[in-house]
């Protein structure tokens, strides 16, 4: 996230941080996941420093031992590298006790894993036997490294040390994403088995800033630049990037007089247009794509304009794989369940949609049916307005025959389920025609999909299938 945590108030994500608080004081671990460039790393530097912990935990703050480590700091990921780390993250309060001489090996130097995974132990066991309200919370940051580097072996030993401890050593992560969403197949299945056990099915989303603390962001933000601060400002910028913590300061430092003069014409679709040629609001979107998944980012190129009905049927993933991603996306905030029967995704953020559909398009342009929800997808983006059965048997009778002329006789009998008769089908089957072409924003002069030829029928043009 830009800018320094110590500018923000004492409260800032303080949802987040009272949900980690409840878990440590339970004695429970805990996973936060969220996409990059939402703020995981600065939200883990707020939870161990000094004043928070005194905020959030009063005078329990001194039996808290919070002790953080960075996955990207490691030199070469591992399970020995973790063990070392942790255990020199101990150090410390060895000292305090006058312990550290009779553990005084340097665990960065040993190179047998089970070696550094024995001095960790053991110096976990010698700091508690002697107070029995000491607590440890390891504070593991950028953990996706874990479930991608390491030996699944390692998240037995973690939820061992726990037992060992007796409980009173917890683990909070953060991580980009679920195991079973990046991790190979070779050890998905013993870390699918240890995820739930180790973080006792505690897995938090780390979504966008809502509004109070994007309001700080945009603020510091603009003041930083030079710009000026207002309601309407704040407002529009909060729902144009879906406060992502680093799309919002990328959009307030690209900010300018032009872009005032567009949102005051209400120009939305040019502000997007102008701020995807700048290079930093551009890094920004991509830091969140190639965050996602492969399996996610196969659900994200199908949310057109922000909005994408639910289907479990996405080859070549299966419906169960489809629904995980979908849930991961909807944990992260990046997908929103809209509209009160649930059955529309929107994205997040429009200007994160249009690059998503300016760089990722999926699909040719074009009309495509989908006939199990007789829903109509133009150009990728699903038609607003809603089609009467007799216009939707139309185009789906048309699309049979995609290309080809289609006589009022086949047409009426099709549609109509009766023989063509000329004085009196003529007329009726003209007023369906343009009744279909406006509700799909069809232009008669000249239709650009539903083509009048005359003396011969109807054709339908650039149709493209279904849209999945």
């Amino acid at each position: 996230m830009v800018g320094n945590y110590h500018e923000r108030p004492l409260t800032f994500r303080a949802d987040d941080i009272n949900s980690i608080i409840r878990m440590v004081r339970a004695g429970k671990s805990c996973i936060l996941v969220g996409v990059d460039g939402i703020g995981k790393t600065s939200l883990m530097r707020h939870l161990v420093s000094p004043t928070v912990r005194e905020h959030y935990l009063g005078e329990d703050k001194k039996h808290f031992n919070f002790l953080p480590l960075n996955a990207n700091e490691l030199t070469r990921p591992s399970a020995l590298a973790y063990y070392g780390h942790m255990a020199l993250l101990l150090e410390p309060i060895l000292s305090g006790y006058q312990l550290l001489s009779s553990l005084d090996k340097n665990p960065l130097a040993i190179t047998n894993e089970e070696v550094a995974k024995q001095l960790l132990f053991e110096r976990v066991e010698s700091i508690l036997s002697l107070c029995e309200r000491r607590r440890f919370v390891f504070v593991f940051d950028a953990f996706d490294v874990a479930f991608t580097e390491t030996e699944p072996q390692f998240f037995r030993v973690l939820h061992a040390l726990r037992i060992h401890a007796g409980g009173r050593v917890c683990y909070v992560a953060a991580s980009k994403n679920v195991p079973s969403l990046i991790c190979d197949m070779q050890s998905q299945k013993v870390v699918r088995e240890m995820f739930p056990e180790l973080f006792n099915g505690n897995i938090y989303g780390i979504k966008p800033l809502k509004e109070q603390d994007a309001s700080v962001v945009i603020e510091q933000g603009l003041a930083k630049h030079g710009r000026r601060y207002s309601a309407s400002l704040r407002h529009f910028l909060f729902a144009l990037t879906g406060a992502h913590p680093g799309m919002l300061a990328a959009v307030v430092a690209t900010w300018n007089d032009g872009m005032d003069a567009l949102v005051e014409r209400d120009q939305v679709s040019q502000v997007i247009h102008q701020l995807l040629q700048e290079l930093t609001v551009v890094s920004q979107c991509e830091q969140v794509w190639y965050s996602l998944s492969e399996i996610e980012q196969h659900c994200m190129k199908r949310v057109p304009r922000g909005l994408f009905v639910k289907n479990p049927d996405l080859p070549p993933y299966s419906p169960r794989q489809i629904q995980e991603a979908l849930h991961a996306l909807v944990l992260k905030g990046i997908l929103r369940e809209g509209y009160q029967n649930s059955k529309i995704y929107q994205c997040f953020s429009p200007l994160f949609a249009a690059y998503v559909t300016q760089q990722f398009s999926s699909g040719s342009p074009g009309l495509q049916l989908d006939l199990s929800r007789q829903q109509v997808w133009i150009d990728g983006t699903l038609c607003a307005n809603h089609l009467t059965p007799k216009e939707f048997l139309l185009l789906r009778f048309l699309a049979e025959h995609a290309g080809e002329v289609c006589s009022r006789e086949e047409t009426t009998r099709a549609v109509y389920g009766e023989a063509y008769d000329s004085r009196s089908d003529d007329a009726r089957l003209d007023a369906l025609v343009e009744r279909a072409r406006k509700s799909i924003g069809d232009d008669s002069r000249p239709p650009r999909f539903l083509e009048t030829v005359r003396g011969a029928g109807h054709r339908l043009k650039e149709y493209l299938g279904e849209p999945f």
